[in-house]
């Protein structure tokens, strides 16, 4: 039945809504199942599910909400990606949609959101706040054949000199808590925000997923790197080709980072996800916007195919807003757009 205003959406209801849309809207990363896990990664997070219908057209839209102290609550997406989707292009309706959400996000306090939109889709169109791009990311075409050609010399070489490293696909529970200490070693050694460090809770959230899944290249318990991927669900009608598989997080150890077993890694996924017929290889970008950073100067080495990360926000509460940029000395116009959010 057609409403007019937007509706909470259990994550199961939430679930069968992103179904419904357009297969490029549907990476893992954004389904309402894994926002829901990723409330895992920090105390103080709720996802909430919000969703406007009309006449069989859609919008879905999965966020966080943290509490912003005396006076209400900040939206924020999971971490990586979120923003709403949609399986109507028409102006009018996702105008409908964003007045619907925006008055559920006054009527609950929501003072304001910040949005990271997935590169690989571009849903920031169904998204009527302020949307500004902020950095490429890579994306590794997997239908090219063979996936090598895409790489660089650097990447070749590595690739040689890794060859005969095992490597496996792991859903295994004991394999997810070994991750988690091999991944806090890594981030620790590279001085990395404790927020980046990732608690055990987190990882056995998301390994509970369908299709989340762990690459490890190593013998035995000697693991050399390893990383989370994220598989995009095939439907019925998705016989073609298409689909995106993610890289979510990864990690070496001080003898990966010797041999080049991240090089190794990647080049499994490429061939794993090509294998299940996906048709791209997320990788995602560097740590800043710098077009230098090396986090991006080493996952370029796989493709020079870029895809520009936007990311957005939106005042849904005015006068609440405005009250909190006051309590922290700042005029609504001189508010820094992350106010809300670090």
């Amino acid at each position: 039945m057609a409403v007019s205003v937007a509706l909470v959406l259990p994550v199961a209801q939430a679930l069968g809504w992103f179904g419904t849309m357009p297969r490029d809207q549907r990476p893992r990363s954004l389904a309402p199942d894994f926002g829901q896990a990723d409330t895992h990664r920090a105390a103080g997070l709720s996802c909430v599910h919000v969703g406007f219908e009309q006449d069989g057209e859609r919008w879905l839209h999965t966020l966080h909400l943290r509490s912003v102290p005396g006076f209400g609550w900040a939206a924020i997406s999971p971490y990586g990606y979120g923003g709403p989707l949609c399986n109507c292009g028409d102006p009018a309706f996702i105008r409908r949609a964003w007045d619907a959400y925006q008055a559920w996000a006054r009527g609950r306090a929501v003072l304001g959101e910040f949005c990271r939109f997935h590169p690989e889709t571009p849903h920031q169109r169904f998204f009527l706040g302020d949307v500004r791009p902020n950095r490429a990311t890579i994306s590794v075409d997997l239908q090219a054949q063979p996936l090598e050609s895409q790489f660089n010399t650097l990447a070749r070489r590595k690739l040689k000199r890794t060859a005969d490293v095992p490597v496996r696909w792991s859903r295994h529970p004991d394999d997810w808590r070994t991750f988690g200490g091999f991944y806090r070693r890594a981030m620790a050694a590279m001085g990395a925000h404790e927020r980046y460090h990732f608690g055990d809770d987190y990882f056995a959230a998301i390994a509970g997923l369908e299709g989340v899944e762990l690459c490890i290249c190593g013998e035995g318990a000697d693991w050399l790197s390893a990383g989370v991927y994220l598989f995009q669900r095939r439907l019925a009608g998705d016989g073609r080709p298409g689909g995106t598989l993610e890289y979510h997080l990864g990690a070496s150890s001080e003898g990966g980072h010797a041999i080049g077993s991240a090089y190794r890694l990647q080049h499994a996924a490429a061939i794993e996800g090509a294998a299940r017929g996906l048709a791209r290889l997320y990788l995602g970008g560097g740590t800043g916007t710098d077009p230098d950073n090396p986090l991006l100067f080493y996952k370029r080495a796989f493709s020079r195919r870029e895809r520009v990360f936007h990311v957005g926000n939106a005042v849904h509460h005015e006068a609440l807003y405005d009250a909190f940029a006051r309590s922290r000395g700042y005029d609504r116009e001189s508010a820094p757009t992350h106010l809300l959010f670090d």
